[in-house]
């Protein structure tokens, strides 16, 4: 359940020294200043992005993050991922178009979607967007046919048994049918040169990337035998975004890495190794400022005197907006925390319920958390919202969707210019 605190968080919870809360809070205030009733807006602070960039590279060294674009395309970040030389991790023409804009070379893009649109193979052929991913054999007939030339990689199904959001049953090829699958592509004359999974969006099973990885090297040991001759490993994504209390932090996993690949696929082998960072790159960066547009009072009791008081609360951004990815039908769920932008901490909190602004009824946010009672025109901000919640947003109902602000230290614009 979305739990909520009535003070202001003194930490925003992320990589110790990467995020400087207080400056976000400064400005969300002085945008508030500027316009006490705008809509719903974030704040982004790009140096977190760089931040988890270099804390990537010193803890996965031999591991080139490949950006998945689909959790967080606006602009500033997918500039600010390309100057710092990452790779990105595409799904369609759109977006390899957006990353090849920004300067990206060809070599720095894989077309990682298992099942792809005719139209956008052939414009990546026209683009020489030649890495992209399979796991049966029509995408192999359909690649055969409109773009021969292209590196395949087989997209294999993981071995994770607690990820909150398994693509198991989505893509990926079962573990029994990969041989086949391979000899398939080796009779059509493909080229076939490397081998792919991905753990879920959320995954808190500390043995999943290492079991993965070793079935990885029975199917790079399989397809020597067919002739191939495998040299990538893409070990997708599903890593965190922020620390959670009592669940593996991102050096956690990425020790477990370090450790699989030294076991079974040793630095002398030369095999290159390229994973699918999304959540983890942009999650913590954003912050969203939302405010109180409706209240009403709820009691349990048939009158006030007998009767315990609740409030019900309807904000300026809902599932919609922002917050599609807490709709119960989507498995995947965030820890999303809501707190009280001004101070009240020495006041009473309540049982409360949060809505979205729209007239859909599923559009609830949170039930059952303990608040403080609130005025309408009241702001609360929610920390690490960067992940699936922009590139989510509609305009139902005809609502705007939030704003973006951007923070970033002049060192970061001078480096990086955005």
């Amino acid at each position: 359940m979305t739990t909520a605190r009535p003070q202001i968080a003194q930490d925003i919870e992320g990589h110790p020294g990467h995020y400087n809360n207080q400056a976000v809070l400064k400005v969300i205030q002085e945008k508030i200043m500027e316009d006490k009733d705008r809509r719903p807006f974030y704040i982004v602070h790009l140096d977190d992005i760089v931040n988890k960039h270099k804390r990537w590279v010193e803890l996965m060294p031999r591991v080139k993050p490949f950006y998945a674009v689909k959790c967080n395309n606006t602009e500033p970040v997918v500039k600010t991922i390309a100057a710092l030389g990452a790779g990105f991790d595409c799904a369609s023409n759109a977006e390899f178009q957006q990353v090849l804009h920004h300067g990206v070379g060809t070599d720095r893009i894989i077309y990682a979607h298992p099942c792809k649109d005719p139209q956008d193979i052939k414009r990546a052929s026209e683009e020489g967007v030649d890495l992209m991913t399979f796991d049966n054999e029509y995408e192999l007939v359909k690649i055969k046919s409109l773009f021969p030339g292209t590196r395949l990689v087989l997209r294999i199904c993981p071995q994770v048994n607690k990820g909150e959001y398994d693509y198991g049953e989505m893509y990926g090829c079962a573990a029994d049918q990969c041989k086949e699958l391979l000899e398939k592509a080796k009779e059509m004359t493909l080229a076939v040169v490397g081998v792919s999974f991905h753990i879920g969006g959320v995954c808190f099973d500390s043995m999943a990337y290492q079991n993965t990885i070793r079935l990885c090297r029975e199917i790079f040991d399989e397809a020597k035998a067919i002739g191939y001759n495998f040299s990538l490993l893409d070990i997708g994504g599903g890593f965190p975004g922020y620390a959670v209390k009592g669940k593996p932090t991102f050096a956690d996993v990425a020790k477990d890495i370090n450790t699989a690949l030294d076991e079974y696929f040793p630095k002398e082998e030369n095999v290159v190794v390229i994973a699918e960072p999304g959540t983890y790159y942009v999650q913590s960066a954003f912050t969203l400022a939302l405010r109180v547009i409706g209240k009403r009072v709820q009691r349990s009791g048939p009158s006030a005197k007998d009767s315990e008081q609740s409030y019900v609360y309807y904000l300026s951004d809902g599932i919609h907006g922002s917050f599609f990815f807490t709709m119960p039908s989507l498995v995947e769920r965030l820890n999303v925390e809501f707190y009280v932008l001004k101070e009240k901490d020495k006041m009473p909190v309540y049982q409360c319920t949060l809505w979205g602004p729209t007239l859909n009824p599923p559009d609830r946010l949170a039930q059952n958390i303990q608040l403080p009672e609130l005025d309408i025109g009241d702001w609360l901000y929610v920390p690490n919202m960067g992940a699936y919640t922009t590139v989510l947003a509609t305009s139902f109902n005809g609502i705007a969707r939030p704003e973006l602000f951007y923070l970033a230290s002049d060192e970061i614009e001078a480096e990086l210019g955005v």
